[in-house]
């Protein structure tokens, strides 16, 4: 496996100049064709090798208002980037049961590895971040995403294109039991890590019983492209499960799926042993009573996200 990496803070960014920092305009986009805006007060900004990051205060959120940018798009808020983080971590690893090999794709702000880790079962979580700067920020600026778990010593911080650390995988044999999609848009330098080639890839590291967890995106906003993404994973997996949750940092609903060949991470019933494991104690969205809502598509958006299991 790779080496543990330094993620100390890079001191190339730029702190906010003034404590009274002036608030600025920042938009939001949904879309080629939508979009809304926040008022923010900068905090930090670094221009990396791979993007432009940006730390900023939102005042609509209050004292969890602490979000970070990526060229200029929302990544996460301290208000509500658990809704993503448990919507694909706790139904897979829940549906699973035992799972004790993760790898996350993306993940730099450290919140999927802080749900993964959460489950006794796991031995392993596996981040391949491409910017090292991203969790040299995060730890920084907004320490409370991650809560500790790059210090973690079931957790490996891989530096460098998750595409070559799947093939990497790939060629020693390795097998993971969940595989979360962590990453930017699938319009953007992610694109080649949403299509069926891929999926496609990620599919042979699964051990039994294993399943992928991603988010699809505005359903309302960027159909086609959910659309697309759902029949690449149809494609692949033979259980392809979509999800729904409010995101407010997003300004809408958001989609979200789970894929695998064995697993029905929507049956209720079968997570019954684990659901009041101690894995969910803190967390702030996801519950087994809620469980099933995920998984409950709305009638105008089924064109789209199609029904269960399809």
């Amino acid at each position: 496996m790779p080496e543990k990496h330094d993620t100390s803070a890079s001191q190339s960014g730029t702190p906010a100049a003034s404590p009274a920092k002036l608030t600025t305009s920042y938009g939001a986009p949904l879309g080629p064709w939508a979009g809304y805006t926040f008022a923010a007060m900068p905090v930090y900004a670094t221009t990396s090798p791979h993007q432009h990051i940006e730390i900023v205060d939102l005042p609509a959120f209050g004292e969890l208002g602490r979000a970070y940018r990526l060229d200029g798009r929302f990544m996460a808020s301290l208000a509500d980037a658990h809704i993503c983080h448990e919507c694909m971590v706790h139904p897979l690893l829940l549906a699973h049961g035992n799972a004790r090999r993760v790898l996350i794709l993306g993940g730099g702000d450290g919140g999927s590895a802080r749900e993964a880790l959460r489950h006794a079962s796991v031995l392993e979580v596996v981040v391949a971040e491409l910017d090292a700067q991203v969790p040299a920020a995060i730890l920084q600026y907004m320490p409370a995403l991650a809560d500790g778990a790059f210090d973690d010593p079931r957790t490996t911080l891989a530096i460098g294109d998750a595409r070559d650390l799947v093939d990497a995988a790939l060629a020693c044999g390795e097998h993971f039991d969940a595989i979360l999609f962590d990453l930017t848009e699938a319009d953007g330098n992610a694109a080649s890590l949403h299509d069926a080639a891929f999926f496609a890839k990620v599919r042979d590291l699964l051990g039994p019983r294993g399943g992928i967890a991603l988010q699809l995106g505005a359903p309302w906003y960027e159909g086609a492209q959910v659309r697309r993404m759902l029949d690449a994973l149809r494609s692949v997996f033979a259980c392809v499960l979509p999800m729904t949750a409010y995101v407010p940092l997003y300004g809408t609903q958001w989609a979200l799926a789970i894929a695998s060949h064995s697993l029905n991470a929507s049956d209720v019933a079968a997570l019954t042993e684990n659901s009041s494991s101690v894995a969910l104690q803190g967390v702030r969205h996801y519950s087994p009573t809620r469980h099933a809502a995920l998984f409950d598509i709305p009638p105008e958006l089924s064109a789209i996200l199609g029904p269960i299991g399809s």
